[in-house]
């Protein structure tokens, strides 16, 4: 398990780091309007999570890159969400089984593009990423099973643990600052949040854990920009704790009724509800970048 840790922390430093490209034009609500897109899509269709980070991760990388056509993509809205839903197009490619074609992709854009228009953009997006584009899908959550793997006596709390540390990559996925951060610190962080939620574990316990995986992974947590991350991540841990204990159960119960009725649903159900979607988020888009001033 170590080895395999230690060869995604190889691929990890051979990616490039995101800048944080927003400015008064493209700014921070503009983005979280398509992150948000990105979320809502996978859970329309039966799609993980998992996918929208790494989907987030390459949209901020190719703008931030300045290569290609990404200085574009900040001067105008309708580039800025080709570019955002091409990223996602290619991450399902990437990631699932499943297939996102591109004739259902140009439907969804309502019009704004053609399919000339998204294949041109991907090949811009591989070419300004230099072609790294598979070295991005570590997620945070990826690190954070490995993590747990070399904790074994959290067994009876793990998939409590998986489901806190995911919704902290989901709060994480909204800032752009985390698409700075390695996804090794991120998930370190969501481990961090997830573990201060277990009511069955005393503080004595969790340092105990820590100071465990410390030892093992050779890291010293003072160090490597852990802290900052996991402060800025992790300052409203409490409230956050408070209010997901009394709906685990709750939680567990209605997701489980989600899955039946997606799985229930027709193919075509499914693309209709993502559509509505899309076509929802491209107009607040829209109308948010011209108050922003942009192009559309």
């Amino acid at each position: 398990m170590l080895d395999r840790i230690n060869g995604m922390y190889f691929h990890e430093e051979r990616i490039s780091r995101c800048q944080n490209y927003l400015d008064a034009l493209v700014d921070a609500e503009c983005r979280k309007l398509m992150v948000n897109w990105y979320f809502a899509a996978v859970g329309s269709l039966g799609l993980s999570k998992e996918t929208a980070w790494v989907a987030v991760s390459i949209l901020d990388r190719y703008i931030s890159s300045g290569n290609g056509m990404s200085p574009e993509a900040c001067r105008h809205g309708q580039t800025f969400q080709l570019s955002a839903v091409t990223s996602f197009y290619m991450t399902v490619k990437i990631r699932e089984p499943s297939v996102l074609g591109i004739k259902q992709l140009v439907q969804m854009g309502r019009g704004l593009y053609t399919e000339n228009d998204v294949i041109a953009m991907e090949l811009d997006i591989l070419s300004a990423l230099e072609w790294r584009v598979y070295l991005s899908t570590a997620t945070p959550m990826e690190y954070v099973r490995h993590y747990l793997q070399l904790l074994p006596e959290l067994v009876d709390v793990a998939d409590i643990i998986l489901d806190i540390a995911e919704r902290h990559m989901v709060k994480a996925a909204s800032d752009i600052f985390f698409s700075s951060c390695k996804s090794s610190l991120v998930g370190l962080a969501c481990l961090a949040g997830a573990l201060d939620c277990i009511i069955v574990l005393s503080t004595s316990d969790k340092v105990a854990l820590w100071n465990q995986l410390s030892v093992t992974l050779d890291w010293d947590f003072t160090s490597n920009g852990f802290e900052q991350v996991a402060q800025k991540l992790l300052k409203h841990k409490t409230s956050n704790c408070e209010s997901w204990r009394p709906s685990l159960a709750s939680s567990v119960l209605a997701g489980d009724q989600c899955s039946r009725k997606r799985i229930a649903g027709s193919g075509r159900e499914r693309s209709e509800l993502l559509l509505r979607q899309m076509r929802t988020m491209v107009t607040s888009s829209a109308r948010r970048l011209e108050i922003g001033g942009i192009t559309t």
